[in-house]
């Protein structure tokens, strides 16, 4: 069933909530000044969990990685910034409880609609978690803009790998009206957003992504990365949206092993690990993002690449 696409306007602009836009724009002064750690440079820890070796990409330097980053139009990137999330209307039904699909859409629709007029703030960085242990295995070029207002958070990525010539366009859109927050996975296409859920899940098992370039110098705006992936660590618990025809794939076994756990649990901050999202695990222990807070002792990375690598 196709949707009618409502007219973005017409959804995302309204008169009849001034008092909301006075609220987000409090919100908005209030975090300028708040501090922004610096993301830490993407070191391969040793610990034998990745698949193939790390990738350096040393023969992709800082001014190759800029000029390729620039042909999505250096109009709309390395914009001037004092908040790294842009501020949407308000939404215009009062109260609402669940987005319908048409609002998500719409939402989605604007978010690359503000991109192409130069209006996001988006930062551009080659992704740590695209760029390793893929078949490809080359740079993954990424620009990452975050929106949002008191209904939904919404993220466009707009990527292409160092050899293609066109760029590919990806948005989420979170459902902030309902609980848990319900997740929403699309490319957008020349005919509009399609909803995605099967190979969307395998990395994206608790909604958006940190934020880790491949590469300390892969990222042309580091402090707006940094502030955008501090966004991303404070989105509530949410689950995903499966359209009809890319359900949800086959998870395989759940993560148990308690250092893992004890956030991805059924009652965690972040939903359940199957094996199915064995990709992001082994990238992100192995690169010391996760657990967030210490790195993994060798006999609890042991416990993990056995799990990762059951004997038959």
């Amino acid at each position: 069933m196709r949707f009618r696409f409502i007219s973005v306007r017409s959804v995302l602009f309204t008169g009849h909530f001034l008092a909301e836009i006075a609220s987000a724009e409090a919100a908005e002064k209030a975090g300028k000044g708040q501090p922004t750690n610096p993301i830490a440079p993407a070191v391969s820890t040793g610990t034998g969990l990745l698949l193939e070796p790390a990738l350096t990409l040393p023969e992709f330097t800082r001014e190759k990685f800029a000029a390729a980053m620039a042909t999505v139009g250096p109009e709309k990137i390395q914009r001037p910034w004092t908040h790294p999330v842009v501020t949407l209307p308000p939404h215009p039904r009062a109260d609402v409880k669940g987005l319908t699909e048409a609002e998500v859409k719409a939402y989605m629709t604007e978010a690359k609609r503000l991109f192409s007029r130069g209006e996001a703030v988006p930062l551009s960085d080659v992704g740590l978690i695209s760029t390793q242990e893929d078949v490809i295995r080359k740079p993954m070029l990424n620009h990452i803009a975050a929106f949002s207002n008191s209904v939904a958070r919404v993220y466009l990525l707009v990527q292409k790998t160092s050899t293609d010539t066109g760029w590919s366009y990806f948005s989420i859109v979170q459902d902030m009206t309902v609980t848990p927050v319900l997740d929403y996975f699309a490319e957008l296409k020349t005919d509009g957003p399609k909803f995605e859920g099967t190979s969307c899940y395998k990395c994206h098992s608790s909604g958006p992504l940190a934020i880790h370039p491949a590469r300390e110098d892969l990222v042309l705006d580091a402090p707006l990365a940094a502030a955008i992936g501090r966004h991303i660590a404070e989105q509530p618990r949410s689950r995903f949206f499966f359209p009809a025809d890319s359900p949800k794939p086959d998870p395989g076994k759940p993560l148990t092993l308690k250092f893992c756990a004890r956030c991805h649990a059924a009652d965690g901050d972040r939903d359940v690990l199957h094996q199915v999202h064995s990709h992001p695990i082994r990238v992100l222990v192995d690169f010391g993002y996760m657990p967030p807070n210490r790195r993994l002792k060798p006999e609890e990375i042991a416990e993990l690449k056995a799990w990762l690598d059951p004997k038959p």
